[in-house]
């Protein structure tokens, strides 16, 4: 069973010998020390050993002619076709080639624009956020997204069609011969940042042990620096000797991590 946020701090304490403190007694080391340690540290874990999901997102591709003219509106009284989830959205004017973003949706006819672009008979297109073409997926949307190693389009099939793909910023392109159908479902496999939280983790038990190894490392290195006295491990020279045990377990950490197998590299598919 994956270890929430306070079990991990309560392993780390026990690691630094923090563990035992009475009534009027504080932690050597506070929760909000080891916080910043952790959330340091969990990027460079997920860089080595990423967090590994499949996204589903929907292609958009709506073709259609503007049946009136309102400024800053796009108005399509015969395809009825948008839907709030369109806000954000690209449509560019397929006469005038001019482009605009739907800043709301009033109604499945009429959505708002940031630009007054069209007219009643032009007609227009619309794509993704931030997209130029109908094989334009935004991934602005996923959470804690490092990269994408491989897309599958269509979806469903046996064996999968895995497919080339550019990026540029948080637009993903397809690369396809031919323009996909609005709707089209499109599965992102993701490498993601871990997250520890109390109630979630994405950490399995290798990466838990290795990630209180570095919290115990830095941490253990932090106090060394501060210490004027001596800590609950203390003694004379007390700071020396945390800072020589620090040491060896932050070399220990990176000797764990640097041993994990290296993450699966995006393969390259034949074009179609």
């Amino acid at each position: 069973m994956a270890k929430n946020l306070s079990a991990i701090r309560a392993e780390v304490r026990q690691k630094l010998r923090d563990e035992f403190i009475t009534s009027d007694e504080d932690y050597e080391f506070e929760d909000d020390e080891l916080d910043v340690i952790i959330n340091s540290l969990l990027p460079e874990i997920s860089k080595v050993r990423p967090y590994q999901v499949r996204e589903t997102l929907h292609i958009t591709n709506k073709l259609g002619t503007a049946t009136a003219t309102s400024a800053s509106h796009l108005i399509d009284t015969i395809n009825s076709q948008f839907v709030a989830g369109d806000v954000g959205k690209t449509v560019y004017n397929l006469t005038d080639e001019t482009e605009a973003t739907i800043t709301a949706y009033n109604s499945t006819s009429d959505v708002t624009l940031d630009t007054d672009i069209m007219e009643s008979g032009e007609d227009y297109e619309i794509y993704d956020t931030g997209g130029t073409d109908p094989r334009d997926l935004y991934t602005g949307d996923i959470t804690n997204l490092l990269y994408v190693n491989e897309v599958e389009y269509p979806t469903r099939t046996r064996p999968r069609n895995y497919r080339n793909f550019d990026v540029f910023g948080n637009v993903l392109t397809l690369d396809i011969d031919d323009d996909p159908e609005d709707g089209d479902e499109v599965f992102l496999y993701c490498a993601k940042l871990h997250t520890l939280s109390e109630s979630t983790s994405t950490l399995d038990l290798e990466l838990e042990d290795i990630l209180i190894q570095g919290v115990v490392a830095h941490a253990a290195l932090n106090r060394a620096r501060s210490m004027v006295d001596k800590v609950n491990v203390g003694g004379a020279n007390a700071d020396s000797r945390m800072q020589g045990w620090g040491v060896t377990q932050l070399t220990l950490y990176k000797d764990r991590l640097n041993r994990l197998p290296a993450p699966r590299v995006k393969k390259i598919y034949p074009t179609g």
